[in-house]
């Protein structure tokens, strides 16, 4: 599937919905869980190394699932990081078979929830 960020790039990434990138999906989704999970605790020390650890672990996603050029990793550096959890949901949402249109209206619902999706 084609996937376009224009944060990275003016041509859109040729990403696979295969299996082996659908593992890699569900393995940065129980990081983000996990590292949640540990923001929640009251060790602030705990709490910092896990955001680190989870910023790392999303650039490296990214890189892998995009296959990112070395001046596309570093315009991933320069992103904040609402845009690189907005850029990780999206590509996690369109690796598991959403198509745009579901991902605005899962959008529109977690906005109206007050959740928001990331």
């Amino acid at each position: 599937m084609k996937i376009l960020f224009k944060e990275l790039s003016a041509k859109p990434f040729e990403v696979k919905g295969s299996v082996k990138n659908l593992k890699k999906t569900y393995s940065i989704q129980l990081k983000l869980a996990n590292m949640q999970e540990i923001a929640q605790q009251e060790n602030p020390i705990d709490s910092l190394k896990s955001m680190m650890q989870a910023l790392d672990e999303l650039s490296a996603y990214i890189v892998d699932m995009l296959h990112l050029s070395k001046p596309q990793q570093e315009k991933l550096e320069d992103l904040s990081q609402d845009d690189l959890m907005r850029i990780t949901q999206y590509l996690n949402m369109r690796l598991m078979g959403m198509s745009d249109a579901d991902i605005e209206k899962a959008q529109a619902e977690a906005d109206e929830d007050g959740e928001g999706l990331a």
